[in-house]
């Protein structure tokens, strides 16, 4: 009995401590209801019962965005009803705006990056349109106040989206301004005003590219800046511009055409030789672009208004020979410059020939051009750069077609009446003839593969001056028998072409790039051959043609071979 009692009164005690852990468990249930253990059926049913969350920060920005606009449309409404005075609903407008970009700027720097890149956005939305109609609209602002405003707002919205990364209001803030500036040439017709907004914009865009932010925005302002400056050269080089376009200055559009090259030459000196980085795509068309807009255009522009001066040519030429300096000196001797040597090299070429093309119209361009080949040549002899060799072959090549020597040589070669050519187009076959003896000089083991490129333009320079001299050697000895035989001056002329092709030949055992003249030469004698000396000829010079031509094919392959050179 006393067992059992014991047995009962045990159960009771083990009863009781487990209701008081109950009690302890569900009061610390009730104190924390989400760690509750629930059903996982039910939980499934109540979460398909839950209503989806809304975005409410994206909605939140879309509604402060609207009520900044809002606050636009009302200061236009006050504007409008003659609640405000037209000029202070102006510079209030613009107030509102510049307002808005400044809290941009306190959001981003509080971290509140997606509302400060909205209120950029707005702002820019409010601005440009505002200038664009206060400016034709209301009159109120001048072109050049325009622009400065444009400009002004511009570079706040680029400094706030620099200075916080934000892409979006770099891109729209850019785009607004380059509207608004091509919008108000549209309505008032002052190019000038609109080429140095967009030049000062391009400026901005520049210095950020110099910091590797956002270098493809310059395409849009460039593409723009381009637009404006063909505009200003084909208006104000007309000898009667358009009567809304007769207020245009000559001098004020020259200046602001030598700007393009000087903004764009300075932007690409900047990145390549002090920071040492390779010259982009944008660097090669745009600067080619602005050089020949702003050079050659400025020309043209003064030209047209009596007041033509070397001063553009002499920029360039000087600006070329800077660009070869910069190609010898810096970028060719520091390491992972080859691109920028090429197009500071190529660009010293371009500006030297269009420079001396301006000057040369007036000063002689081809003694010019001669003197600078003998001296590239000289010079890529002496250093071994092959460049130079290849600018200086260019050089005499442009001599030779500037004085008319290589059409003439080949009229001659070709059997058609001469042309006069002036004395000194005899000074460029000299001149050609001493450059190919120059490289052609050279040691084998110092010839680059890339040299015979030079040797070739200059050979070929040399033959149709030959071709030239010759024709004018047979009018002068034979002049008078020939004229009256034209089977006997045909035969003549091929003995003339056959002894080139020999020449040439015996040459190109030594030069292989000479072996390229040698196919032309005996395709353009068969062609002679057939045209002109078939038609002309009577059976006795057929005969002497034939042969002479037959002879040249049968002798050709066996002097043409190569023979070893001593190094």
């Amino acid at each position: 009995m006393v067992e059992t009692l014991d047995e009962v009164t045990s159960a009771v005690a083990a009863l009781r401590a487990q209701v008081e852990r109950l009690e302890h468990r569900i009061a610390e249930l009730e104190a924390h209801p989400r760690s509750a253990p629930h059903d996982r059926s039910t939980a499934d049913d109540v979460d398909s019962l839950r209503v989806p969350a809304l975005p409410q920060g994206g909605l939140a920005l879309a509604g402060r965005s609207l009520l900044v606009l809002a606050g636009a449309y009302l200061i236009r409404a006050l504007t409008d009803a003659a609640a405000l005075p037209a000029p202070a609903g102006v510079a209030l407008g613009l107030a509102y705006a510049a307002f808005w970009q400044l809290l941009a700027d306190r959001d981003a720097r509080e971290g509140r990056r997606a509302s400060a890149a909205l209120h950029a956005i707005a702002a820019s939305a409010i601005a440009f349109p505002l200038i664009w109609e206060t400016t034709v609209r209301f009159g109120m602002l001048g072109s050049r106040t325009a622009g400065a405003a444009v400009f002004g707002f511009a570079l706040v919205g680029l400094a706030v989206s620099w200075r916080h990364g934000l892409s979006a209001s770099a891109w729209l803030t850019t785009l607004g301004a380059c509207a608004a500036v091509l919008a108000v040439l549209v309505s008032r017709h002052e190019p000038v005003t609109a080429l140095l907004t967009l030049l000062a914009i391009a400026a901005a865009l520049e210095w950020l590219a110099f910091h590797d932010a956002w270098l493809g925005l310059r395409w849009c302002v460039a593409a723009a800046l381009d637009g404006v400056a063909v505009l200003l050269v084909a208006i104000s080089a007309r000898p009667e511009p358009p009567a809304s376009y007769a207020g245009l200055d000559g001098s004020e559009a020259a200046a602001a055409l030598l700007a393009l090259p000087a903004l764009y030459v300075t932007s690409v000196a900047a990145r390549t030789l002090r920071r040492g980085c390779p010259v982009k795509l944008f660097e090669v068309v745009q600067g080619t672009l602005a050089a020949a807009l702003g050079f050659a255009g400025a020309a043209r522009v003064l030209a047209a208004h009596g007041r033509a001066s070397d001063l553009p040519a002499l920029i360039a030429m000087a600006l070329g020979a800077l660009c070869y300096a910069v190609a010898f000196a810096h970028a060719e001797r520091r390491p992972g410059q080859g691109r920028n040597f090429y197009f500071y090299s190529t660009a010293g070429g371009l500006l030297m020939l269009g420079g001396t093309l301006e000057l040369g119209l007036r000063t002689g361009l081809t003694l010019v051009w001669t003197g600078l080949g003998l001296t590239a040549v000289g010079l890529g002899r002496r250093f071994g750069r092959t460049t130079l060799r290849a600018h200086g072959a260019i050089y005499l090549l442009a001599a030779a077609f500037g004085a008319g020597l290589t059409s003439a040589g080949v009229r001659a070669l070709a059997g058609l009446p001469p042309r006069e050519l002036p004395a000194l187009a005899w000074a460029v076959a000299v001149g050609a003839a001493l450059a190919w003896g120059v490289l052609a000089g050279e040691r084998a083991a110092a010839k680059p593969a890339g040299a015979r490129l030079p040797r070739l333009l200059l050979a070929l320079v040399a033959v149709l001056s030959l071709a030239e001299a010759a024709r004018g050697a047979l009018a002068a000895t034979l002049g008078p028998r020939l004229a009256l035989d034209a089977g006997a001056e045909a035969v003549a002329r091929s003995a003339v072409l056959v002894a080139l092709v020999l020449g040439l030949a015996w040459l190109a055992r030594g030069q292989p790039e000479l072996v390229w003249l040698v196919y032309a030469l005996v395709a353009a004698g068969a062609v002679k051959l057939l045209l002109h000396d078939v038609r002309a000829g009577r059976p006795a010079t057929l005969v002497a043609s034939l042969g002479l031509y037959g002879s040249l094919l049968i002798l050709l392959p066996r002097l043409a071979k190569p023979r070893e050179r001593s190094g």
